[in-house]
């Protein structure tokens, strides 16, 4: 019985593409840092009396959980056996973008820290599923519709932080306006999203207008499917958000699974839970009204509901 040969890690595969953030540039690095040190079978303790660091400094390095320093980068490459230029050359320039500033953190600490990953990582994305059962995704939320939102989980908040909050979250919406590959979103809200009152009449019948608008400004970016109670009933119940991220360079970032609560986020980023979710999404993509239905789904309710 033969064994497959190792296959040597590389970095080449991911390429420098500021739109997509340095959070994502730091993972890649990170994942790359982790592969050449176990594709050499050497120890995170050898590694770190090699480039004169603290094993847990390591750790954070190949988990992309600190900022990388460009000598640390390439004090590990080495230690590690990599002697092709090109490799050092991506690396260097991936760690420059990795060290920019994360687009909250101009908003320092209103911006909740469970959030910080996903709007880290989703400007990478290839594609995003997400699912919605009580209100409309935060990526399409009009100003006024987010601002009521947001006031009722932060009743005693500023008008100040407030309209941060509002900012951060409409803000999102650009990504999928960018020139170079914006992402796409499949997104699936319950029907009751549009049944329950958010503000007055008129901010609904305003927020439903926008997801028209958006749908005839984005047609290749937007899908929106809306789900019936009858889901339910055929066995798929989710009773909070799910955002399915796909990234670009896949092979450097794997599938992201975000799962958000009332103050707090559960990520999973391991295959057995990402593909477990990617099912559930599938499932409810499949038991929604078809995304052809979507715009008289929502003709109907900005005029006969709202």
């Amino acid at each position: 019985m033969g064994f497959e040969p190792r296959r040597t890690p590389s970095i080449l595969g991911f390429p420098h593409r500021p739109e997509w953030g340095p959070v994502a540039h730091r993972r890649a690095v990170a994942g790359y840092l982790r592969n050449c040190r176990e594709h050499a079978r050497i120890s995170p303790r050898h590694v770190a009396d090699c480039i004169g660091v603290s094993e847990s400094t390591v750790s954070r390095m190949e988990t992309g959980q600190s900022v990388l320093r460009p000598l640390d980068v390439e004090r590990l490459m080495r230690a590690c056996g990599v002697t092709d230029q090109a490799e050092y050359e991506r690396a260097a320039r991936l760690t420059d973008e990795a060290g920019r500033a994360e687009p909250w953190q101009q908003h320092g600490q209103v911006v909740p820290r469970w959030v910080r990953p996903l709007l880290g990582m989703e400007l990478a994305a290839q594609r995003i599923l997400s699912y919605e059962p009580q209100l409309v995704p935060g990526w399409l939320q009009t100003p006024e519709y987010a601002e009521i939102v947001i006031r009722s989980v932060h009743p005693t908040a500023s008008r100040q932080e407030i309209d941060t909050r509002v900012q951060v979250r409409v803000e999102r919406l650009e990504m999928f306006r960018r020139r170079l590959d914006p992402p796409v979103l499949l997104a699936v809200m319950d029907e009751g999203v549009f049944t329950r009152q958010v503000g007055s009449p008129g901010t609904m019948r305003r927020q439903v207008r926008h997801l028209l608008n958006l749908l005839e400004e984005l047609p290749y970016q937007l899908r929106l499917q809306i789900a019936s109670q009858s889901v339910g009933a055929a066995g798929v119940v989710v009773g909070h958000p799910v955002v399915h991220l796909r990234f670009h360079a896949a092979d450097h970032l794997p599938d992201m699974v975000y799962l958000e609560q009332f103050e707090g986020a559960t990520y999973y980023e391991k295959p057995a839970d990402t593909e477990r979710y990617q099912a559930v999404m599938n499932n409810l993509c499949g038991l929604a009204s078809p995304y052809e239905h979507t715009r008289a789904l929502l003709d109907e309710a900005a005029t006969h509901v709202w």
